[in-house]
């Protein structure tokens, strides 16, 4: 499965296993208008640089400060689908300033924007944090088009158990912070996942659903008072390694039968 690398602050450079991605590394290093939010201008030129690249593949968007990104490789699907999001917030705050997309806001946005956005599963946050989902959308399997699973059910019960309604694709959304510390530190508070019951979503995910796509994010911060140390961007590369090599398997699987 291809994969692509969206090279924001410089991180990737610092985790062995990611600077060895290069089948196709997408800089955007310098472009103002990025980190945190998306001015318009931005948008623009990220649309036009991942313009012949599909949503289906694994796409890693940097820190969690990109994760707005999903939104602009969500718009290239063309059919009906499902949104897995793993996260330890709910990224869907009204713009607090101006109305511009956000790492806070883009899930909010994809919601009111996508009309082939069918239901997103909300895996991971804390529990207070859903709180953010407005009413309207929230719901059972059943009803709403927001299900959220809190970090202390995610860690107790299986994943998208079926409603009884058609089973859309799905595309996946991973940022590391919905992890433990231990695991994966990021810039962001983090959750209670361990990577190997990540890795068990993600496995019966891929047994039950045609999976369209996926990205990953979450790295520490390249610079400044949260840059990540040298063992700390280990622990991500090898998250990274061990995210990427496990959908490519399951996914590459299942496109040969």
């Amino acid at each position: 499965m291809e994969m692509t690398v969206m090279d924001f602050s410089g991180i990737y450079e610092r985790e062995p296993w990611m600077r060895e991605r290069k089948e196709r590394w997408i800089s955007f290093r310098g472009l103002p208008g990025t980190d945190g939010y998306c001015t318009d201008e931005a948008a623009a030129e990220i649309r036009r640089r991942i313009a012949e690249t599909h949503a289906r593949g694994i796409h890693f968007l940097d820190s969690g400060n990109y994760h707005y990104l999903t939104k602009f490789w969500i718009e290239k699907i063309r059919e009906p689908f499902e949104l897995i999001v793993f996260d330890r917030h709910s990224d869907m705050q009204p713009s607090a300033l101006l109305p511009l997309t956000s790492c806070g806001n883009w899930l909010l946005e994809a919601l009111e924007e996508q009309p082939l956005l069918r239901r997103v599963w909300l895996i991971g946050p804390a529990e207070e944090t859903i709180e953010n989902v407005p009413a309207k959308y929230r719901g059972t399997e059943a009803a709403g088009r927001v299900v959220c699973v809190c970090d202390r059910e995610a860690c107790s019960m299986p994943p998208c158990r079926e409603d009884g309604e058609a089973a859309y694709p799905v595309y996946l959304s991973i940022d590391k912070d919905v992890l433990r510390k231990e695991d994966a530190p990021t810039n962001w508070d983090q959750g209670i996942l361990t990577t190997e019951l990540l890795l068990g979503w993600l496995d019966v995910i891929c047994q039950t659903r045609e999976v369209l796509g996926a990205d990953i994010c979450g790295e520490p911060a390249e610079s400044g008072l949260q840059a990540g140390t040298d063992q700390e961007c280990r622990k991500n590369d090898e998250v990274n390694r061990r995210l990427a090599e496990f959908l490519g398997d399951r996914l590459e699987r299942k496109n040969e039968k």
